[in-house]
């Protein structure tokens, strides 16, 4: 593997990393992208704006570098249901550790792999500095939560600005990120009362998923999702995988139904998922499966 230009990734001037969603358009190859970091474990140490992507098991692996619109570190990357990452919190001054940060990043960032663009789409009021989590929820919209930048609980009644151990509270709020595909009207366009006909799958398996939609059906994704597990902005197993599907065949009454299956040649953990419905770029409520190896 070719070293990855810019500066530091790792503690204390983390930055985040995904691996890009797995499809049959790109062989089901693993392809990581990474994002931020910083120089040195200070306050005022300037954080890194470029992110990188590479196919690890590549013959000859090479990075293809591209830059966030701002600089961050500790920033955390969310797959979201249409394809793109959400990346979010952090800071743009400063590192990981207690009272060594400053600048919080308060935009989401959103980078879509197939143009290799980026934009803004939202803005929070929060800081989320150490000890920050994000993670998306079952109904396709993202939870995060956490802000601990002190060694010991700040409340709002004592925040110092002066003080770097308590420039910024212990945050115990939580907010819900709601991507584009779920904005304005679209949360009514969902796919409703989904069935899927096996909870339990294995590679190459089939199953059947039968759902409801109100609008005319144009396009269906079926994804299986894992958030993996998430601590000090690194995103441990997080999967996203287009599975394969035939269409669909119309039942009546809005009904439609569509065989999938779990493609043999891809290389994922057993364990729990979950089974997300995209009709028209709308997801609907995901459903718990188990995944058997």
């Amino acid at each position: 593997m070719p070293e990855m230009p810019g500066m530091h990734r790792t503690y204390p001037n983390t930055g985040g990393s995904v691996m890009l969603p797995l499809h049959k358009r790109n062989n089901y190859e693993p392809e990581i992208m990474i994002c931020g970091g910083g120089q040195t474990q200070a306050i005022d140490s300037p954080c890194d704006a470029t992110c990188g992507r590479v196919k690890p098991i590549s013959a000859d692996p090479e990075w293809q570098m591209t830059s966030m619109p701002e600089p961050r570190g500790m920033v955390e990357g969310v797959l979201l249901l249409d394809g793109t990452v959400l990346w979010l919190n952090g800071c743009q001054r400063g590192a990981q550790g207690f009272g060594l940060a400053t600048e919080p990043a308060l935009e989401a960032l959103i980078y879509n792999p197939a143009d290799l663009r980026w934009s803004i789409s939202g803005r929070s009021k929060i800081a989320r500095l150490y000890h920050s989590v994000a993670l998306l929820l079952l109904d396709g919209t993202v939870l995060i939560a956490g802000s601990n930048p002190n060694e010991m609980p700040v409340t709002m009644d004592h925040v110092d600005i002066q003080n770097p151990y308590k420039a910024f509270p212990t945050d115990f709020r939580v907010e819900i990120y709601t991507p584009p595909y779920l904005r304005g009207d679209k949360s009514l366009q969902r796919p409703t009362n989904v069935k899927l006909s096996n909870q339990t799958l294995g590679i190459n398996s089939r199953f059947t998923v039968e759902f409801s939609v109100t609008n005319v059906l144009e396009t269906l994704d079926i994804i299986l999702y894992t958030n993996g597990f998430v601590t000090h902005s690194v995103h441990m197993g997080q999967v996203l995988v287009y599975l394969e599907n035939n269409g669909w065949e119309t039942l009546g009454n809005g009904r439609k139904r569509s065989q999938v299956c779990l493609p043999g040649d891809i290389k994922i953990a057993p364990g729990p998922y979950v089974v997300y419905v995209v009709a028209n770029g709308v997801p609907g409520v995901g459903r718990f499966v188990t995944l058997r190896l």
